[in-house]
């Protein structure tokens, strides 16, 4: 339904009074689209927010930062995007940030509006390994380049082996990292690793 355009050259107000009624019809049903109707408590305020896919991606502007939704190349469904105004200071891979996609899985990521990427795995297996590298990259998509590692200490089926094994990170070198066990002896089966790896 659309506006009419009232009141036209020549017609009187009683002439265009139906057609000036239908307007504000028109005019209230499309405010009550993510909006408390205006005869009831909370009027005027949102009640949700949706965002219409966008098949053209906005342009970033000056001074203005924008929130819209487009389809993902990485699920394929439509995810929000936070964009960061024309000429901003943010780095490059984090002035336009598809922030609701994420992998669920373990090891799994999901990205912040700020940009920092978050990538996670539990449960990776050090047994009787001096050493063990992964490849951060792996598992998510695009380049990321991930900054900062934490190791969490493992739990082994021996609670005194706690004292001889101590597992850290050996060494980060972009996209890998390297865990390696400090102790006397090699982990003992069971001993298992995770991690939490953060980046842009």
């Amino acid at each position: 339904m659309a506006l009419t355009t009232v009141p036209v050259p020549g017609q009187t107000l009683a002439n265009s009074r139906d057609q000036i009624s239908g307007n504000f019809n028109v005019i209230d049903v499309a405010f009550q689209v993510d909006h408390v109707d205006y005869n009831l408590t909370n009027q005027g305020m949102h009640n949700r927010v949706s965002f219409p896919t966008q098949s053209m991606i906005p342009t970033p502007l000056a001074g203005i930062v924008q929130l819209y939704s487009q389809v993902s190349s990485i699920t394929g469904q439509p995810e929000l995007v936070f964009a960061h105004q024309l000429g901003s200071t943010a780095p490059v891979v984090a002035r336009i940030v598809e922030f609701t996609s994420a992998g669920w899985a373990n090891p799994g990521w999901t990205r912040l509006p700020s940009g920092i990427l978050l990538k996670w795995h539990t449960g990776i297996s050090m047994a009787s390994l001096k050493s063990l590298t992964i490849n951060l990259n792996s598992d998510v998509p695009g380049s990321p380049n991930f900054v900062s590692t934490y190791a969490v200490f493992p739990a082994t089926t021996s609670p005194g082996a706690n004292y001889n094994n101590i597992i850290g990170i050996q060494t980060l070198s972009h996209p890998n990292v390297t865990f390696a066990q400090f102790g006397l002896v090699n982990p003992p089966a069971g001993t298992t690793i995770s991690y939490l790896a953060i980046g842009l």
